[in-house]
């Protein structure tokens, strides 16, 4: 008997398409590209992960995770080793080359595009998930965290292998409860489990908990019949032995102190207190999506309302039970940042994807329309305002011309993108949306990040050594001291030995021997020369900027000791 025109055809749209895995992939890739090589090492969290890294490199100590001699007992180890994964195959430990650490998280976020098209697909169809990863490719924060060599690019792409393979597994049991789910599927579910764990902890098991926990809160599971399709006896197994091995090992090596700083200080202190000063009330994460999701800011409104209206769906159901209760955990967490919520991003996009798909399906809502233009136009004159003012108060030569015109492009083709929406067109705003937002993201990272001069006194720092030949990695010179500015930018950049010093300290480490450097902030010159010993140093050079991680100007004085000048 053969399949009837309707089966074929909802057989073909659950198809996945090659050739739209390999735009959706290249497209992630140019976003990611956006970064890699024109920003410098980044404060803090950056720094602090890639100085972990090069230490595990100098050492081949692969268990401890330090900063110097601090333990750094935070994340677990899996970001570090990829990191030196992949300082090892593509570059070297001495050559200190940002991008090479930065490759992991734009290869997991270049994945993790491509699971958003099939996750869609296997829930809607492949033009519901080709749309949704471009758009999700398209994010301001899916380019930060594709760019930056620390946990979160890595930690999306884990997440969305678990909601990939949760929802293959979901819409099977919807089909048929009692047939049994592809033990590799199954299998899928679990890696991505333990490799959550091994990346950052609790968070990728979390969300997947929370999705099945809703999904069977609303009927759309049986309990133990999908428990079943999980196959939670083999894989619980690989869960333990991805995760157990490592973590008997860190416990032993640390004496346990790895547990109670991980578990105990930083994941349960984001819970009930601030940490860094990320904080921010209930409300937050939802201020920040029309931001850092900016090309979906203008369907948003218009998706939910329509995800609403067809809140039957099994597909709808999904993405709101991956969406909402893990939104509201993050909302009440105490610390807050931005890129926290990224992981729930594409049941969103997804759901935007579904409206595109379906958009002559729907009469339009005139208060959902007008919401989204607003919350698109918003973000649209900050981003395009920030273009301009960034270079105006940090750059040396201040904003020029092109700042102005490609700041005016920018929002010239937001508004583009809001009268066709408004004009009900919305595959072409769509569309202009997200080349608009590809065009910003690259114009605010490799043309105006990278050019911020007042930004780079890290790399100005090495910079100065180089052309005085004092670099201590370059040149062989004595490890510099640092008084003042203790960023882990410049740790990184000159190396591991480098003095986080006070004013007394700094003196008698020049007053020790010669072809010695220190660097003293402004703050702390006066202290710094009352105990320096006369005729033991002189003073090299100056340099001043803005350290962006503490919101404060800085003149930062170079002085070497006299005797190496003799």
């Amino acid at each position: 008997m053969s399949a009837s025109p309707s089966s074929s055809s909802h057989a073909a749209e659950k198809r996945l398409q090659p050739l739209s895995m390999g735009l959706i992939g290249l497209y992630a890739l140019f976003v990611g590209l956006s970064g890699l090589f024109a920003l410098p090492p980044l404060d803090r969290d950056e720094s602090r992960f890639i100085q972990a890294t090069t230490q595990m490199l100098e050492t081949g100590d692969y268990l401890r995770i330090r900063y110097q001699d601090t333990e750094r007992n935070k994340k677990p180890a899996g970001i570090y080793w990829l990191q030196a994964a992949s300082v090892s195959a593509f570059s070297d430990v001495e050559k200190r080359e940002i991008w090479a650490y930065r490759l992991p998280s734009l290869i997991s976020a270049i994945l993790a595009a491509l699971l958003v098209y099939v996750a869609g697909t296997i829930l809607f169809s492949h033009k519901v998930g080709f749309w949704a990863a471009l758009l999700m490719a398209s994010a301001p924060v899916f380019a930060g965290e594709a760019t930056i060599a620390k946990t979160d690019g890595t930690l999306f792409f884990t997440v969305m292998l678990a909601q990939t393979t949760l929802a293959a597994l979901f819409m099977r049991h919807r089909d048929n409860p009692d047939l049994k789910s592809p033990w590799w599927l199954a299998m899928g579910f679990w890696f991505a489990m333990g490799f959550g764990i091994l990346i950052k902890g609790p968070i990728t098991p979390m969300i997947a908990l929370f999705t099945v926990a809703g999904l069977a809160l609303t009927g759309q599971v049986h309990w133990v019949k999908f428990a079943r399709s999980l196959k939670p006896l083999s894989g619980f197994l690989l869960l333990l032995l991805m995760v157990v091995p490592w973590a008997l090992a860190i416990y032993n090596v640390t004496d346990g102190r790895f547990l109670q700083d991980s578990v105990g200080t930083d994941m349960l202190g984001k819970v009930t207190e601030q940490q860094e000063r990320h904080g921010g009330p209930p409300g937050y994460h939802l201020i920040a999506l029309w931001f850092f999701f900016w090309p979906a800011a203008l369907f948003i409104p218009r998706a939910m309302g329509h995800a609403i209206s067809n809140r039957g769906t099994a597909a709808i159901i999904f993405c709101l039970a991956w969406l909402i209760p893990a939104w509201a955990v993050f909302e009440l967490t105490s610390t807050k940042l931005p890129h926290y919520t990224l992981p729930l991003y594409p049941a969103l996009a997804l759901m935007v994807g579904y409206l595109i798909a379906r958009a002559g399906d729907a009469r339009p809502s005139l208060m959902a329309k007008i919401a989204g233009a607003v919350l698109y136009l918003l973000p649209s004159i900050a981003i395009a305002g920030v273009m301009v003012q960034l270079p105006m108060e940090y750059r040396d030569q201040g904003a020029g011309q092109w700042h102005y015109i490609f700041a005016g492009v920018t929002f010239a083709a937001a508004l583009l993108a809001i009268f066709l929406f408004l004009r009900n067109r919305l595959r072409p705003a769509l569309m202009v949306s997200i080349l608009t937002s590809f065009m910003g993201i690259w114009f605010l990272f490799d043309g105006v990040l990278a050019g911020l001069d007042a930004f780079k006194l890290s790399p100005r720092i090495a910079e100065t050594l180089e052309q005085q030949s004092l670099h201590p990695m370059r040149d062989g010179a004595a490890p510099v001291a640092l008084v003042g500015y203790h960023e882990p930018s410049a740790v990184f950049l000159l190396g591991t030995d480098t003095l986080l010093a006070q004013p007394q300290e700094a003196a008698n480490y020049l007053a020790q021997g010669p072809s010695r450097v220190a660097i003293v902030e402004g703050r702390y010159r006066a202290e710094f020369l009352a105990d320096l010993p006369a005729g033991v140093a002189r003073e090299i050079a100056e340099i001043s900027g803005f350290n962006y991680s503490n919101n404060k100007d800085m003149v930062l004085t170079f002085y070497q000791s006299q005797a190496a000048a003799e």
